[in-house]
Formats: structure tokens, C-alpha cells, sequence
């Protein structure tokens, strides 16, 4: 049976965070290659009789982000799927809800009838296979992609001035340990008194959206951007000098991909995620301690041709190994298993 249409849950599709872009980009990609694709964004969206009825007309389900749609399901008793669905985990459900007994025993009522289940990394399918072994057959790797849309529509968004301009894509949330860095970074205002730091990224979190407002009005070199549409993205980073990824965990950090994919040269925390993207010193720059922030950022900017070394590496190391065709091409392998097991059934 070949795949003609597919029903795509994700948690959020209109807000710009991490889940939203993974889907617009799967969501782009296989459009593109003429398959038809129903959206259903179960944390943005209320389910009726209108989704019931594309939902049983579609050939195969893709789900994005394993504990929120398993949460979400819990109270949609008459969903039955009849046709095969495949599981892509957003990051944060391996990362940090696996931590959680509750959340992993709920994590395993959605994996136990899947199909396939799909991780960004080695990382995420070492840490699935640790809380369920037993589903070593059905689990694949497949790297996210660095991809924005076409920016042509939508208006440029002006950063305040400064040197260095340092960004921070993030939504706001505690495992994204925003401020970090931030004792470093007012000790680099001595030797950069015009460094500024701009967090972009939707408020996720009550707490500290107040902190980031707090220190927005005391420091005129602190910025806070709220979420924009995918399509700004390309010009905001085009405006900045480094870009950072300061996250506890990650999954895959599209962030940092995307400001690859564009010559910009990253510096982020050390952890799986980032480190499944990043070799230190080739393609960017680890860190484990705030202290070693400074340093490493002072060399990034005080030898120009190893920078622009460092973002040519990293450039090619994306369009050669996230590009969004090897994406597609493996999601659809995926798809083809699982309709092919269905049909043998």
C-alpha cells in the first residue's frame, strides 16, 4: 500500500516552539512530494466530528511527542486506531519525563501499540531502550533538519544594537536554564561594555517570565523578544553575532541547526543534544561551566579567520547531514514498514 494520506498529531502547530517547527518542516517536506497531510495540533485545537472523519480517512498516524499526546489521549475514549501509527519523541518526553514513574508508565500506554518510534538521536533511543527494552525493533534514528521557511512574506523584526550580540533561542522554561551564564556575562560588559543578550522565545512559564521582565527593565543590554513567526527566523539570526543553546537537556537543538545552516557560529552546554550536533572546536563550541563561557568567546571573536572556519565546518556538516531530503526520505522507509507490516497482517 503505498502512503497517499497522513494524519499528523502534534502538540502545537500555530505556536512557534521546537514541536511546532519539527512539524512544519516533516509537515513542508512531504507535501513536497505530493503526499497529503491532515494537522492536528491536540494541545491547540479541540477534537469534533470534522477531525474524527479526516482522522478515519487517513492511511497512517504520526504522533509528535510521546508523553503529551499519551496525556491528551487519556480522555478521547472512542479513538481507535485502526490503521498503524508511528511515534517521533519531542525531546524533552526521553529527556526528562522518563525521570518521572508516572509519566513513563503513561509514556508506554501510546509506545506498546506503535509501529515504529522515531528519535532525533543515539542519546534518545539509548534512554527508551533503557526504560523499554523490549522495544528495541521499532526504534529509529533519524536526525532533525535545519530548515526555515521562505521569509519573503513576513517583515523583518530590528534587534537592538551592540557588539557582541549574543542570542538565545528559547522558549521559556526552567530546562532551558536561561540565565546560566549570567553572572559571566555582566563580568564581559567590563572588557565589551556594548555586549548585549537577547533571549527570543515563547513564555512558557509564569515564574520565570517575570524574572526575564525584571532584569529586562534593570539592564538596558538585556532583551526579551517574544515568540515570531518561523519565517523571521532567518533574518534575526543573520542579525547576530554568536548564537547560544544553555539548556540542562535537549533533544536535538533546532536552534542551533538553523543558525548552522546559516554561517553562524554557535557556543552551547554541554549535554547529549547539543553534543550530537556539535564537535567542540570543528563545527562550535561545548562548555561545562559558566566560568569557561568568557574565555572560549573572547577567542571565537578575537581570531576571525578560526570563526569563520569554525561556521563554514559547521554549515557544510548540516547541509551535508541534516538536510531536510535525507529527513523525508527516512520518515518515508518508516512509513513504507509499517504499511507493509499492516498489510501482511
Amino acid at each position: 500500500m503505498k502512503l497517499k494520506h497522513l494524519f499528523f498529531f502534534t502538540p502545537y502547530y500555530e505556536q512557534n516552539r521546537g514541536n511546532s517547527t519539527t512539524a512544519k518542516r516533516i509537515v513542508a517536506g512531504l507535501t513536497a512530494r505530493g503526499i497529503k497531510v491532515t494537522v492536528f495540533p491536540y494541545e491547540e485545537a479541540s477534537w469534533d466530528e470534522e477531525w474524527a472523519k479526516r482522522f478515519a480517512a487517513a492511511d497512517l498516524f504520526h504522533i509528535l511527542h510521546l508523553r503529551r499526546f499519551a496525556e491528551w489521549r487519556k480522555y478521547k475514549e472512542g479513538l481507535a486506531f485502526l490503521q498503524p501509527y508511528v511515534l517521533t519523541s519531542g525531546g524533552t518526553d526521553v529527556n526528562e519525563d522518563l525521570k518521572n514513574r508516572e509519566a513513563a508508565k503513561l509514556i508506554q500506554s501510546v509506545t506498546n501499540q506503535s509501529c515504529a518510534i522515531t528519535v532525533f538521536s543515539e542519546d534518545g533511543r539509548s534512554k527508551l531502550l533503557h526504560a523499554y527494552p523490549e522495544l528495541a525493533e521499532r526504534i529509529y534514528v533519524i536526525p532533525q533538519s535545519a530548515w526555515l521557511p521562505d521569509p519573503s512574506h513576513e517583515p523583518q523584526i530590528p534587534i537592538h544594537p551592540g557588539w557582541p550580540k549574543l542570542l538565545l533561542p528559547a522558549g521559556l522554561r526552567p530546562v532551558k536554564d536561561v540565565f546560566y551564564i549570567w553572572d559571566e556575562l555582566t563580568r564581559m560588559r567590563e572588557k565589551w561594555p556594548e555586549l548585549s543578550f537577547t533571549i527570543i522565545g515563547a513564555a512558557l512559564d509564569d515564574k520565570l517570565l517575570a524574572e526575564v521582565e525584571w532584569r529586562r527593565q534593570k539592564y538596558d543590554w538585556f532583551h526579551y523578544i517574544q515568540e515570531v513567526p518561523l519565517a523571521c527566523m532567518r533574518s534575526i539570526y543573520e542579525q547576530f553575532d554568536l548564537v547560544l543553546n544553555l539548556s540542562k537537556s535537549e533533544g536535538q537543538p533546532m536552534a542551533l541547526l538553523e543558525a548552522m545552516a546559516l554561517g553562524k557560529p554557535v557556543v552551547a552546554r554541554r549535554n547529549p543534544g547539543n553534543e550530537s550536533i556539535l564537535t567542540d572546536r570543528e563545527t562550535g563550541l561545548l562548555f561545562e561551566q559558566p566560568e569557561q563561557f568568557p574565555a572560549l568567546v573572547e577567542q571565537l571573536l578575537e581570531d576571525d579567520g578560526w570563526r569563520r572556519q569554525l561556521s563554514e565546518r559547521a554549515r557544510q556538516f548540516v547541509e551535508t547531514k541534516h538536510s531536510l531530503e535525507q529527513e523525508i526520505k527516512a520518515f518515508l522507509a518508516v512509513y513504507d514498514h509499517c504499511l507493509q507490516r499492516a498489510d501482511r497482517k
